[in-house]
């Protein structure tokens, strides 16, 4: 690990923070996006700053979004920003604070432990707590559902660990740390996004920022509502899932109904940590309009790269996409699905 170039970035976003005002938060709406939002806004506070608008996006948003409706400062967070994306925040003073795969920029406050080397698993609402532990003192707990909710629990237990027992949680045997009270929030803000779409993750976050304790998220009935309403869909959507997808080797295909893409992500995340699943690869694809194909992969328990399969299969086919080594995803022109899954076959054929 790269000390120097770790002490830089991380001062470079410090820096970035104190000398800018009226900041435009755009955050990924996942619950790692949206804890990583409500942490920077308490951050801005204790700067003294404020924020202008909040933007809760995903990855297919860039090609439509209109710059100019936002602030100046732009902060992303828990959002990779492609390379390919980039001149559309040519004329946007912008700060990334990220843990996907590391992009080239020049002139911009970047935070990413890829990029100093940390190969650690490093959900983004954990990265923004190290980045600012000072500010964010009392909000442990904050950053604790975020990195559990983004599966950042196994690699971070020691951390967890601390933090339950700070708090009196009492941890499972999960190996991924979820099934505690950290995970139940988790999974409530979650079941907002999946519930309310973009509305849900600004309620989520508005919440989040008002909210003193995990007793406060755990007791708010709204997420509670949700989450309800999450898991009796979940139910049935697995029977769905073991009825009708096609398993070729070690591989999954599933084409999730069009009218169910809010619970794609959740969905693909759940399956792959039960016992049934876990050690296969999960390939969802979901229909967005009639040329999209939205792809989720997981990939618990296999030793695979999937944004490195992804970036192959795109050099043969149109596609974008990317995340982390075992839980990506991407786009596809929908006409190309068959070469997608035979490209994919070809690429995945050694795994273990």
């Amino acid at each position: 690990m790269d000390e120097s170039i770790k002490k830089k970035s991380i001062e470079n976003v410090r820096d970035y923070i104190s000398k800018n005002n009226d900041f435009t938060i755009f955050y990924h709406f996942d619950t790692d996006g949206i804890v990583s939002a409500a942490l920077m806004t308490e951050v801005l506070k204790k700067f003294k700053k404020g924020v202008y608008y909040y933007r809760a996006t995903n990855y297919e948003d860039y090609e439509k979004m209109n710059i100019e409706e936002y602030s100046y400062n732009i902060i992303v967070c828990d959002m990779q920003v492609r390379e390919n994306v980039l001149p559309l925040f040519s004329k946007r003073n912008l700060c990334i604070i990220d843990h996907h795969q590391i992009i080239n920029v020049d002139n911009i406050a970047y935070a990413n432990p890829k990029l100093w080397g940390d190969n650690t698993y490093t959900p983004c609402s954990f990265l923004v707590y190290k980045i600012f532990e000072k500010e964010l003192e009392g909000f442990d707990w904050l950053s604790t559902i975020g990195l559990i909710g983004d599966s950042g629990g196994k690699e971070n237990r020691e951390f967890v660990v601390k933090i339950a027992e700070k708090y009196g949680v009492k941890l499972g045997k999960d190996e991924f740390l979820y099934d505690n009270d950290f995970g139940n929030a988790a999974s409530m803000i979650g079941a907002m996004t999946t519930v309310y779409n973009r509305e849900g993750a600004d309620e989520a976050l508005g919440t989040l920022i008002s909210s003193n304790s995990l007793q406060e998220v755990l007791n708010n009935q709204k997420f509670a509502y949700a989450d309800k309403i999450v898991k009796e869909e979940l139910e049935k959507l697995k029977k769905d899932f073991s009825d009708k997808a096609e398993k070729v080797g070690k591989v999954y295909f599933y084409e999730l109904d069009q009218k169910k893409k809010r619970y794609s992500s959740t969905l693909v995340t759940e399956l792959s940590f039960d016992e049934k699943y876990y050690g296969n690869v999960l390939v969802f694809m979901t229909k967005i309009n009639a040329r999209m194909l939205r792809l989720n992969l997981r990939a618990n328990g296999v030793e695979i790269k999937l944004p490195v399969i992804l970036n192959n299969i795109f050099s043969k086919i149109k596609g974008e996409g990317g995340g982390h080594d075992k839980a990506s995803g991407g786009s596809i022109d929908y006409k190309d699905k068959d070469k997608f899954k035979k490209l994919f076959l070809e690429e995945t054929k050694d795994i273990k």
